[in-house]
């Protein structure tokens, strides 16, 4: 199986996890509360798949490795630690930070590495670790003032953050057949 599967497939679980909670009020609280962290979990297991790809630089190695211990410990302190939607935001509002703040260290390890630098899949990250970055931010105000707005900031930025590693996993398949 192509190794770029398991990016991909990463993207689009934590995708699917942004969606389901802006479903979450039509689909129940308690399987929500099993079902987004056991698709996160499946996220970082599938990235972690991937960070050991040979052809990608060492960089992106790391950073692959670190995303999907993120996701795999994020996924585990919510089914172990959120037990209510006040705890669910604020370990989510900590994970949408410091997702972003990754994704912009990731850009400037890159920018210091010695080879080529995709320009298209650069920006992507740069602009969904920016997003994440200040989202992060206006989920933590929204979360104090009005639950459910926040929940649906979250979901937005946890969807946000799945479509940028799918788009950056499509991006890499079109380079491996050009």
């Amino acid at each position: 199986m192509n190794k770029i599967f398991y990016i991909a497939f990463s993207g689009l679980i934590m995708l699917a996890s942004g969606i389901f909670l802006f479903l979450s009020s039509k689909i129940g609280v308690e399987i929500i509360k099993i079902l987004v962290p056991l698709l996160l979990l499946l996220s970082g297991i599938s990235a972690l798949v991937f960070s050991k790809y040979e052809k990608i630089p060492r960089i992106a190695q790391q950073y692959h490795i670190i995303q999907g211990v993120g996701l795999v410990a994020y996924a585990i302190i919510l089914f172990f630690l959120a037990n209510s939607l006040p705890s669910f935001l604020m370990i989510t509002t900590y994970f949408v930070i410091m997702y972003g703040l990754f994704e912009i260290i990731f850009i400037f390890g890159v920018l210091n590495a010695k080879h080529t630098i995709n320009k298209g899949i650069l920006m992507s990250r740069a602009i969904a670790g920016g997003l994440n970055l200040v989202g992060g931010f206006f989920l933590l105000l929204a979360s104090l003032n009005d639950e459910i707005q926040g929940l649906s900031i979250a979901a937005l930025l946890i969807s946000i953050g799945g479509l940028s590693i799918a788009i950056f996993a499509h991006k890499l398949s079109v380079k491996d057949i050009l």
